[in-house]
Parts: C-alpha cells; sequence; structure tokens
C-alpha cells in the first residue's frame, strides 16, 4: 500500500471525503467475504495522505496551545483512524486470501478455469489497489507450491489408471435345465377331497294309538314320566308308638 506518492495532493475537503470513505467502507467489509471495491482507485495512498494532515495539524496545535481539549480530541481522532486502517486491512486480506485460495483450488487440473463455478464472482482489479493484488497473486502461488507438495491432483483423481471392473458373477441356472423337455414328468395334482351327499331322515308315519302299544310292550323303557317314590321305612321310634297304639286299642 503506497504512502501517498500516487495519489495527487488533496485539499481539507478532499481529506474529509477520504475519511468518511473509510469508515463506509470498513463498515461494508464487514459483512462481505469478498473484497469490497475501493472508492477511488488510489485509496490507501488518498488515506496515507488523511494521516500525514491529521499528524501535523496535531502537532502544531500542542506546540501553540499546549496539551489542550482540542489537541487531545484531535489526538483521539488520529488514533480512531488509525485504528479503522488496521482492522480494514485485516479483513481485506482476509478476503484476500480466501478468495485466492478457492480460485486456484476451483482450477481444473489443467490450469484452466472452466471448472470454477460460475457463482464465484471474480475480482475487477482496476477497483483496488495494486498492492492488493500482488498480494493476491503470492497466495496463489503458494498455494500451487502446496498442490504440488501434497500431489493435490493425485489425492482427488487418483493415478490417473482405471480400477479395475469387479467379474461378473453369473446366476444359477434353474434346475429345469438339467431336465430333458420329453423326461419331464408332470405330477397329477391332488384331487380335491369329496362331500359325503346330505342324509335325510325319514320319520315313520305312526299314528298315536300304536305309539301307546309300543310304550305298553316296553314297560322297563323310560317314558319320561315320574316314578313313584319307594316306602319310607319307618324308624323305631315311630315302630314303638304304633305299636303302643295298637295295644291300647
Amino acid at each position: 500500500m503506497n504512502d501517498g506518492g500516487d495519489a495527487p495532493r488533496l485539499n481539507k475537503h478532499q481529506l474529509l471525503t477520504i475519511e468518511k470513505s473509510l469508515f463506509e467502507l470498513a463498515r461494508k467489509q464487514k459483512s462481505q467475504a469478498i473484497p469490497v471495491d475501493l472508492p477511488v482507485p488510489a485509496f490507501w495512498s488518498s488515506v496515507g495522505q488523511l494521516l500525514q494532515h491529521l499528524e501535523a495539524d496535531l502537532a502544531e496545535t500542542i506546540r501553540d496551545r499546549g496539551m489542550t481539549a482540542e489537541a487531545q480530541l484531535k489526538s483521539r481522532r488520529l488514533g480512531t483512524i488509525r485504528t479503522c486502517v488496521s482492522d480494514l486491512t485485516r479483513l481485506r486480506l482476509n478476503a484476500f486470501t480466501e478468495h485466492a485460495v478457492l480460485s486456484n483450488l476451483l482450477k481444473s487440473p489443467q490450469g484452466d478455469t472452466v471448472s470454477v463455478s460460475a457463482s464465484f464472482q471474480s475480482l475487477d482489479w482496476e477497483r483496488h489497489d495494486p498492492s492488493e493484488r500482488a498480494y493476491h497473486s503470492g497466495v496463489g502461488h503458494l498455494v500451487e507450491k502446496y498442490k504440488h507438495e501434497v500431489s493435490w491432483n493425485a489425492l482427488l483423481r487418483g493415478s490417473g489408471g482405471e480400477m479395475p471392473s469387479s467379474p461378473e458373477v453369473g446366476g444359477h441356472e434353474p434346475l429345469t435345465e438339467f431336465v430333458e423337455r420329453d423326461d419331464a414328468v408332470s405330477q397329477p395334482t391332488p384331487d380335491a377331497p369329496s362331500e359325503p351327499p346330505p342324509s335325510t331322515w325319514d320319520d315313520p308315519e305312526i299314528d298315536e294309538e300304536d305309539r301307546i302299544r309300543q310304550i305298553d310292550a316296553f314297560p322297563d323303557r323310560p317314558t319320561g314320566a315320574a316314578s313313584p317314590e319307594p316306602p319310607r321305612s319307618r324308624s323305631p321310634r315311630t315302630a314303638a308308638c304304633a305299636a303302643s297304639w295298637s295295644y291300647r286299642t
């Protein structure tokens, strides 16, 4: 990054514009993964002029008035701008490093950029500082050296030889292939079990008188009527009472 050699001499109004652009650029770069375009071609040279102007103004104030409140405010302003420059430089170098690494790793083994994803945004170097482009190119060379040392292409695509194909395993032939067609024996299918024909009960026609005669012919056959109860045996006490009664009479 140049220190004001490439940019023309700026007045106070232009330096104030560069100061505002510095803080705006830092705010945008925090939310972006790729390097943000610079607002002016010689941006870092203009920032260098801004810092030189603030340092000279601060030194003049301290020499004329001492370390007054005005001098403290100017010193604080100078420190804030330098902190912003440090943060912006860190963010942009990280963005350039990531962009250089990804753009190099996405290249095809032949070195062209045909395989680079269409969504990967390329940089317009007219909108960036020449020192940033040199840094980006240096990171790309380091990535190429790393890929060569670890055999990057071989790790991703192998040694280039064709992988041996696995032998085809045929299935087992059916058993019918080993039996001649003329000797094929057809197995009879079992017949379904035959069901017996339904039997019918023919109730003989007998009138009521014949049925009564048949029942009388077999007296021991149960007819469904209740049989008479056998005579009960009398107890000895009952027998004694009966004898006493018969004696009195």
